[in-house]
């Protein structure tokens, strides 16, 4: 049975909660967050998605005098799971005139939520939201969607250039998921076929252990500053670390996707969308999977209770995005490719592009997933996940986001 309706979370927070039988999704208004996307699990339900312990719950506005010497920016303030990243995809920056916030304008402002509604024909539960252009001319709406008998929360970012000249931009959705799903073993599989690490000058200087600007073919050997190499594919868990990956989607592709699983749990998170190879002029595309492994190694605020103690956090960013790494705007401009894959994106003036993105989570049955996410392929009835023993799991997924698109 489908339910939706408006509620409110932690800290008086506005949101729309979307529920069937077996799954349910959270969206709030503030910065689009998504701070839950939950499987039915026994009379209670378990959270895929990240819930920092510094998230602000009191309730009160941001205040820079009296908020930013602890949070340092609003993002962090009311940052959680999953979110939309536009036109930036990186630290707060002034670039073209325009003083970008950390990961775009939206992930910083509120957006307008409308009414949510009922799909009779369909069988789901959808509603829209939009955040209109300030001194940047780019107009947001957002649709978010579930269907009955999918453990899918579909999203469309529709973005709108009012201005009178094409400006460039980063897109992504940043996923992140942790405890009580997040576990070390946990399996990180996606289809690119080279990674990269940032170089020296980000923020990962000083957190990471990854070798500066290496690359790799393989997840499960990454070099390593101090010589030797790491399987980041399998989730250490805390190992005093915070390191940033980025995999290119192949050009080739038609589906782009990105998954983690915990064979323990036996539970699999996959994020889906159009892959560069079915791209329209209409879309716009994702060109990589961002790893935000945070593993420790932030002895500062808001990551601990004060600067110099230990790194309370333990989360996974498995995120899709046009950007240069996670370093914002200005630096893509400046790097127009890499790994060869275009760092961003261009919307002419008066014209609108569209991203389609899907999040599953969902229990798989007895060991099939228990060694990761070998492939995924689209079919009939959704999509097929194909696991290294040679078997393959089928989940109900619209891959071609029809009733989605349709909206």
């Amino acid at each position: 049975m489908i339910n939706v309706k408006k509620v409110q979370e932690s800290g008086n927070r506005d949101a729309i909660l979307l529920e069937q039988d077996s799954f349910r999704v959270m969206i709030d208004a503030d910065k689009g967050m998504i701070p839950e996307l939950s499987l039915k699990k026994g009379d209670g339900w378990i959270n895929a998605h990240w819930q920092p312990w510094f998230r602000a719950n009191s309730g009160e506005e941001w205040d820079k005098a009296k908020h930013a010497p602890f949070w340092k920016v609003p993002l962090l303030y009311d940052i959680s799971g999953n979110f939309p990243c536009a036109p930036n995809f990186g630290p707060g920056h002034t670039t073209g005139g325009y003083d970008l916030p950390p990961h775009g304008y939206t992930s910083f402002k509120t957006w307008e939520q409308k009414s949510p509604i009922l799909l009779e024909k369909e069988k789901g539960a959808a509603f829209s939201s939009t955040l209109n252009e300030g001194k940047h001319p780019f107009r947001y709406k957002k649709q978010d969607l579930i269907l009955e008998g999918q453990n899918v929360h579909y999203s469309r970012l529709d973005i709108t250039n009012t201005g009178e000249s094409a400006e460039p931009y980063n897109c992504g959705w940043h996923n992140t998921v942790g405890s009580p799903f997040l576990e070390s073993g946990c399996l990180i599989d996606n289809n690119a076929g080279l990674y990269g690490v940032p170089g020296e000058g980000t923020e990962f200087d000083t957190t990471g252990e990854l070798a500066f600007g290496a690359q790799s073919d393989s997840l499960e050997e990454m070099p390593l500053r101090q010589g030797g190499t790491k399987d980041m594919r399998r989730v250490c868990g805390i190992s005093g670390y915070t390191d940033f990956i980025t995999g290119a989607v192949p050009q080739n592709c038609s589906l782009g996707w990105n998954s983690i699983v915990n064979p323990r749990q036996k539970l699999v998170y996959l994020s889906f969308f159009t892959g560069p190879a079915a791209i329209e002029k209409k879309d716009i595309p994702l060109y990589f999977y961002d790893l935000w492994l945070n593993y420790g190694g932030r002895n500062f605020q808001p990551w601990a209770v004060q600067d110099g103690q230990n790194d309370r956090t333990f989360c996974l960013g498995a995120e899709n995005a046009t950007g240069y790494f996670a370093n914002g705007l200005a630096e893509a401009l400046e790097n127009p490719t890499l790994l060869g894959n275009p760092s961003y994106l261009t919307l002419p003036a008066g014209e609108t592009r569209s991203l389609n993105y899907g999040t599953l989570f969902q229990s798989y049955p007895d060991e099939i997933l228990n060694e990761g996410v070998k492939s995924v392929e689209p079919c009939d009835e959704g999509l097929i996940l194909n696991s290294y023993t040679g078997k393959f799991v089928k989940v109900a997924a619209e891959w071609d986001f029809k009733t989605l698109s349709a909206l």
